[in-house]
């Protein structure tokens, strides 16, 4: 697997907290290739699109059939979490284009056994499954899509896209998602893999993006990341 090419640094000096790093639809992020969860699992973050569909983050343990899923579904955001077989999710009812707005907006989405909620902005949204009594799975954790040897089943994941937009302050159970920090830092924040989705064969699902990043290569090399500054300019597509 090729890492981010923190040597260059002028592909990663425009990153930073404020303007957050963006996807473009065929990126995504490998944060731990065996991550677990135990009962609970708290995500926070902030998001903003234009995308009315994408793939934010997903957990897939494919033994016990778990995972877990943050989505953008038809401009609605979905939380949704499989244990052993059985899904259950959380999802905003927004009336208006409250979400792919361009406009960053803040996510909490917190898993508490059979507690699933999640906050965006100021709008709380729960849902209980009487049905589960504890939560354990393990799997790789995905930032933005997965990786071409997977396939996620259509009972984790509905969005067909990955995610097109931009993510900044990620914290995944309090522990602080750094874009930027080398992997062997050796430092307390956690540095995820970036690579890119390149089969042929599924290239008509990803749209290009409209301000094409600096440095986009073959299969796994590295890629470049512009900042979310782009969106000032940007309409909705």
């Amino acid at each position: 697997m090729d890492h981010f090419d923190y040597a260059n640094s002028s592909s990663v000096s425009h990153l930073n907290s404020i303007e957050g790093i963006q996807f473009d639809g065929r990126a995504y992020a490998l944060y731990d290739p065996n991550f677990k969860i135990h009962d609970t699992l708290t995500v926070n973050f902030q998001v903003q699109t234009f995308a009315h569909d994408g793939l934010i983050l997903w957990i897939g343990d494919t033994l016990p059939e778990s995972s877990f899923t943050i989505e953008i579904q038809n401009r609605q955001l979905i939380a949704r979490a499989v244990v052993r077989g059985h899904p259950f999710s959380v999802r905003t009812n927004f009336t208006k284009n409250r979400l792919c707005d361009g406009i960053w907006h803040c996510v909490q989405v917190r898993l508490d056994g059979s507690l699933l909620s999640m906050k965006v902005d100021k709008r709380q949204f729960t849902k209980t499954e009487p049905r589960i009594n504890a939560v354990d799975m393990r799997g790789p954790l995905f930032i933005a899509g997965f990786a071409e040897n997977y396939s996620p089943s259509y009972l984790s994941v509905r969005t067909k896209e990955f995610f097109h937009g931009s993510l900044r302050n990620l914290r995944i159970n309090n522990k602080h998602v750094d874009w930027l920090m080398p992997r062997n830092s050796g430092l307390e924040a956690a540095t995820p893999e970036f690579h890119r989705y390149s089969s042929e064969a599924t290239s008509h699902n990803f749209r290009p993006f409209p301000t094409a990043p600096t440095a986009l290569n073959q299969k796994y090399e590295t890629t470049t990341y512009k900042t979310s500054s782009a969106y000032n300019d940007r309409k909705v597509f």
